[in-house]
């Protein structure tokens, strides 16, 4: 009802807002610099009217609640551009390191390193027989070894410098989403119709903020009040009261949850979600950047660095192993290279899914991407097409490890010829069956097989034979690679490819009855006994997919692969430990470069005073030559069977380091040529560099120490050394300008084209970068502003505000002192 009391208390309510009014206004001033602060007013409505004769009267104002000022659209915007911004930030803060790292300053850097190498070579082919010469390509091969030495370490230097940013975010991040889904609760428990948790909502829009900083991330509210966030790829870090855990593991982003075990025990389960700048924020910048130091990773930075130095000491000593220094070798020499006990793991494809073919990136070996792996219909039970595109996509995929398959030949089922005897051979070993009366095919099968195997026994047996002949025949059953009583021969060692050779069949007349016809088979996409072979000198870790169902088309489900197997988790890690094959040489660095199946190098070997001992070069060939032992016993029957002396002029062994010792006798000295193998550079033996990348190059002490033993020279025809030769060194200038130097994983090009274009793609990437960088920062400043024009504090307009409610509260004020008086008059006239 309207009256004196009406009066009084619309003021106390105008007193009461507006007091309030000054109080939002006065909290607005004090965060006028707090980060993350939205700007607050009280926001007001007419109290509820009452009817009067002359109408509708007010009752005064209500305060009905604080608004917030809160731009969603900016704000998601804001967000999204924070999390770009930060990305590119952290990649040119990080590339910047790898810029300074191949920073290609006149004299010092490895373009000009390169050039000065090979011109000490071309004044060597001028001046062969002069020390200083040799003294000078060893000083300029040096100084590039020092220099491949320091942009290595400085590249694991930066590495380590970002991972430590890396785990420092990845635990920044899951810091954030407790504290979101933290707030998250607080905001659900506290907010009403009429009651906002503004403060609430600053603070957690402040930490999704910083969230987003560091990884990209979309969000939206429930109507209860809280955020639901969420990765680039839809997995939830926060949903409600409950948050998720990310980690960093094979350099890539891993979403964690986990499932109870049989024991009930938590089980962490991982998903991939990234592993570069996909990711935003600065845990993608670093890890875009941190992905491209990966030594492992041929198509990045560091693996373009490691290529350029594994090619460059593989192109150089593959020439100078060829030569020889102004001197034959008088005393012990020793291999640089050590052939490390080989990881050796055996799958064989199940023929049952022989056909089924494998999508491109289904496995990861060492967190590289295997390719398509195209499947094939098995062939009386082996899975021999898919087997062997296996091993194509392996390899393809540069994973640090090497695949191979088994060479097997099998032929149609026999059919048992005339009463005879029947001579052919199988890699040169004669094998003679007796056919008898009677003998059904089964009985010629057996035969046959039995025969070949006691051969092959017999030939291996013989000290003067060299490396064993390690093939095995078997009688085809329908499920093993061949057909029922057809004749199968297959390489025992696992993974050796060498060849089968066969011949004199079609002589004995006897094609049509073995089944077999004469030629040299090797591995194939039809000669292979179903089964991959991976090496590695290092452990090597597999995955394919969330469980064992891909492992179990190679075999290789159900836990028991390695030590540390676990069953039906799709991944498993595999060492020497678990099967081994000591010096193998697949446990060479450089064992792609070994050409041991027909390859072969030659030996000279000399008199104390420089004649001949022989007239001739002992040829050493390392057919089917698997381990460090075979490469020794080829050289050491092959220098026996030509000097017909019982001990070897030359004898070779192999020390408990691997490597491999070649010891002349008294008097007696020896020399290199013409090696086919390139074994000699694979084992390091009369090199010029040692090690296999940036990190691990290294100068041969043989050299180092003995400059005469530098091979500029080639042996003549008739095995002479002349000191005044400079065939070979020619030869190693003509390497700068090769242009069909191959690298891993990249095209044919020059070295220095090679490097030159490394550099270049730095340079690029990095002014992309820089370019993008300076676009969102631009874009984040206006947006920045689009958000203050609706959220921001601004001094001038709240100090106007101030001015306005003081002068309503000064009003309200008068309104009760009006009343007041009012008041008193009315009781005066009673």
């Amino acid at each position: 009802m309207s009256g004196i009391s009406s009066i009084l208390n619309i003021a106390k309510q105008a007193l009461l807002a507006h007091q309030v009014s000054i109080e939002v206004a006065g909290n607005n001033v004090a965060n006028v610099d707090t980060p993350g602060y939205t700007r607050q007013a009280l926001h007001l409505t007419p109290a509820q009217t009452y009817p009067s004769p002359a109408g509708l009267i007010g009752t005064g104002v209500d305060a009905d609640y604080i608004q917030r000022f809160y731009d969603q659209f900016s704000t998601e915007r804001l967000m999204d551009e924070s999390s770009n911004k930060s990305s590119l930030d952290a990649q040119f803060e990080a590339i910047r390191m790898v810029e300074a790292t191949f920073n290609e300053a006149p004299g010092l850097a490895l373009n000009d390193l390169m050039s000065q190498f090979w011109d000490a070579w071309q004044n060597l082919a001028d001046n062969p027989e002069l020390l200083p010469a040799r003294q000078n390509v060893v000083q300029q091969a040096s100084l590039l070894v020092n220099q491949f030495q320091t942009m290595s370490t400085e590249i694991n230097r930066s590495r380590n410098d970002i991972g430590v940013n890396l785990n420092n975010g990845i635990k920044s991040i899951n810091s954030y989403t407790e504290q979101i889904a933290s707030l998250n609760q607080q905001i659900s428990s506290a907010e009403t119709a009429n009651y906002h948790a503004n403060d609430l909502r600053d603070k957690r829009d402040t930490v999704l903020q910083q969230l987003s900083e560091l990884v990209d991330v979309t969000y939206f509210e429930t109507a209860s009040g809280a955020y639901t966030v969420l990765l680039p790829d839809g997995h939830a870090l926060v949903e409600t009261n409950e948050s998720w855990q990310v980690s960093w593991e094979n350099d890539a982003l891993q979403w964690v949850t986990y499932r109870r075990g049989d024991n009930n025990e938590q089980i962490p389960v991982k998903t991939t979600i990234g592993s570069g700048s996909e990711l935003g924020g600065k845990v993608g910048g670093w890890m875009e950047i941190y992905n491209q130091l990966d030594t492992q990773n041929p198509d990045s930075f560091a693996g373009k660095l490691n290529s350029l130095a594994y090619s460059f000491i593989r192109e150089v000593n593959q020439q100078v192993s060829q030569g020889v220094g102004l001197n034959s070798f008088a005393g012990e020499l020793q291999g640089t290279e050590v052939a490390n006990t080989a990881a050796v793991l055996t799958a064989k494809v199940d023929s049952t899914t022989a056909n089924e073919t494998v999508p491109a990136g289904t496995f990861r070996i060492n967190n590289q991407e295997i390719g398509k792996i195209i499947g094939g219909l098995p062939v009386y039970g082996l899975g021999m097409a898919k087997a062997a595109n296996t091993v194509q996509a392996i390899n393809d995929a540069n994973a640090g490890v090497r695949a191979s398959l088994t060479t097997e030949v099998a032929g149609d089922p026999v059919a048992v010829p005339a009463v005879g005897t029947y001579t052919f051979q199988v890699n040169g070993v004669d094998v003679s069956v007796d056919v008898l009366a009677g003998d059904t095919d089964a009985d010629f099968a057996n035969k046959v097989v039995n025969a070949a195997n006691a051969a092959i026994a017999a030939h291996n047996v013989d000290p003067a034979t060299g490396p064993d002949l390690t093939i095995e025949a078997v009688v085809g059953d329908g499920t093993n690679g061949g057909d029922v009583n057809s004749v199968i021969l297959r390489n025992t060692n696992a993974g050796d490819d060498s060849h089968i050779a066969l011949s004199g069949i079609a002589t004995a007349g006897i094609e049509a009855n073995l089944g077999l016809k004469d030629g040299s088979y090797t591995a194939d996409q039809t000669h292979n006994t179903g089964e991959v072979t991976l090496f590695s000198v290092d452990p090597f870790t597999v995955k394919a997919g969330t469980d064992d169902s891909w492992l179990a088309q190679y075999g290789l489900a159900g836990g028991t692969v390695s030590a540390n197997d676990v069953a039906n988790d799709g991944a498993f890690t595999f060492t020497a430990s678990d099967a081994g094959e000591p010096f193998a040489l697949k446990g060479y660095d450089f064992a792609d470069e070994l050409k041991t199946d027909g390859g072969s190098f030659q030996m000279w070997i000399y008199n104390a005073d420089g004649s001949l001992a022989l007239g001739q070069p002992v040829t050493v060939a390392l057919d089917r030559a698997y381990t460090l032992d075979d490469v020794a016993d080829a050289i050491n029957v092959a220098i026996t069977n030509a000097s017909g002396e019982s001990e070897p002029y030359v004898k070779a062994t192999h020390g408990p380091d691997g490597k491999l010792l070649l010891t002349p006798k008294q008097n007696y000295t020896f020399a290199f040529a013409n090696d086919t193998s390139n074994f000699l550079q694979v084992a390091g033996l009369n090199t010029l560099f040692t090690g296999d990348n940036a990190g691990s190059i290294g100068i041969n002490s043989l050299v180092e120490n003995d400059v005469t033993n530098l091979a500029a020279g080639l042996v003549g025809e008739f095995g002479d050394i002349f000191k005044g030769d400079n065939s070979n060194a020619l030869l190693v200038t003509n390497i700068q300008r090769d242009e069909n130097v191959t690298f891993l994983g990249q095209p044919d090009n020059t070295l220095d084209g090679f490097y030159n274009s490394l550099v270049g793609e730095i340079g690029l990437q990095s002014q992309i970068i820089q370019r993008d960088q300076e676009f969102h920062d631009l874009l984040s400043n206006q947006l920045n502003e689009l958000r203050d024009s609706v959220s921001g504090v601004s001094i001038d307009e709240e100090m106007a505000n101030l001015i306005k409610y003081q002068h309503a509260y000064a009003a309200a004020a008068k309104l009760i002192t009006m009343g007041d008086e009012m008041l008193q008059t009315l009781l005066e006239t009673v």
